[in-house]
Formats: structure tokens, C-alpha cells, sequence
């Protein structure tokens, strides 16, 4: 778990990053011990997530447990397999040294999303009509998307449409793999 000081420099490297600033790469511990404790943001985003996830979504009656544990899982399954595909994708565009750094801030980028989807989060709770929660959903989505193929630019020292392609990948796996399979865990129809 990253310490006080690592957590409010990680803050601030963020929102560095959401502004499209260069230089956060220079606030997150990019070593092996880094990537190691960015793991630990996990469990401080869990409760934050299944928070989420219960306002925004309509869970059964018959079991919340269960549709709570099965978003959880799929969470998890979404921290461990991204960061491999990291690995795999530095080691074939030949940049193995900038593997572990990318993991890193990969991870720390789950702070800023829980952070951009806390409006839409507290809006569907406030009642507001869920077809203008879904708007600003979307757009902080298609931001989202962007800040992370910069992330990709920046630390892999990648071209464009090589950065897309991570964050299409990303995007797909989460959608058609990670998702569905917690609404299959969670006994979601």
C-alpha cells in the first residue's frame, strides 16, 4: 500500500496526466517496489468501486452478496489482467524497460477513474433521469480513454495508433471479458 506521501504525490502526477502534462511521469515510484505497492490502491478502491457499482446498476434482491462478490471478483480479474498484457505488449515494441513503470501508473489511473466516474455515480443516486447520467457518463468515458492513451504515448514511448491500439485492447477486454463475467458471477441475467 503506498504511503501518505506516495499517495498524495500519485495525486498530483494524476492530475498532471488529466491535463495532459508531460512531467507526471515524475511523481510516481516507477521501480519494481513501486509497481508492487500500486497494487495496494486495490483495496482501498474496492469499497469505493462496489459502492458504485450497487447506486448504478440494479442489484438482484435474491442475493446482493453474491452480486457484490461477483463484482469484485471481476475488479480484481480487471488490476491483474491488464498490467500482463502490459508486459507482453512493452516486450513485443521492445520497450521491456518501461514495462514496470507503465504497470505502475496503469494502476494508479484507477484512482482518477473512480474520481471521474464519482459525478455520474452521485447523479443516478440523486434521482436525476439516468439518460443525463448516461451523457455525462459517456463523455467522461471517451475522457478517460484519451487521458489513457496519452498514459501510453508518454510512458511507452509509443506512436498513436500504437497507443490506441492499448487502450482499444483495454476497453474491449474490460467490456467483452471482465464485465460480463461479473454479471455472470454475480448471478446477473
Amino acid at each position: 500500500m503506498p504511503s501518505w506521501i506516495e499517495f498524495r504525490l500519485g495525486c498530483r502526477g494524476l492530475y498532471r496526466l488529466a491535463l495532459f502534462d508531460r512531467s507526471f511521469t515524475g511523481f510516481f515510484d516507477r521501480s519494481t517496489a513501486g509497481v508492487l505497492r500500486s497494487f495496494g490502491l486495490f483495496l482501498l478502491l474496492v469499497p469505493i468501486v462496489l459502492w458504485q457499482v450497487w447506486l448504478t446498476n440494479d442489484p438482484p434482491a435474491d442475493n446482493p452478496v453474491l452480486f457484490l462478490a461477483g463484482r469484485a471478483v471481476a475488479y480484481a480479474y480487471n488490476w491483474i489482467l491488464f498490467p500482463f498484457l502490459i508486459v507482453f505488449a512493452a516486450r513485443f515494441l521492445e520497450r521491456d524497460a518501461e514495462a514496470a513503470g507503465c504497470i505502475a501508473i496503469y494502476n494508479w489511473t484507477n484512482v482518477l477513474w473512480v474520481a471521474l466516474q464519482m459525478p455520474t455515480t452521485l447523479i443516478i443516486a440523486l434521482g436525476v433521469p439516468v439518460t443525463a447520467a448516461q451523457l455525462l457518463g459517456l463523455a467522461l468515458l471517451i475522457a478517460s480513454l484519451v487521458i489513457e492513451g496519452f498514459m501510453f504515448l508518454v510512458v511507452l514511448r509509443l506512436v498513436l495508433w500504437q497507443a490506441a491500439a492499448l487502450v482499444a485492447l483495454d476497453f474491449l477486454l474490460s467490456l467483452m471479458v471482465i464485465w460480463p463475467m461479473g454479471d455472470w458471477l454475480s448471478g446477473v441475467k
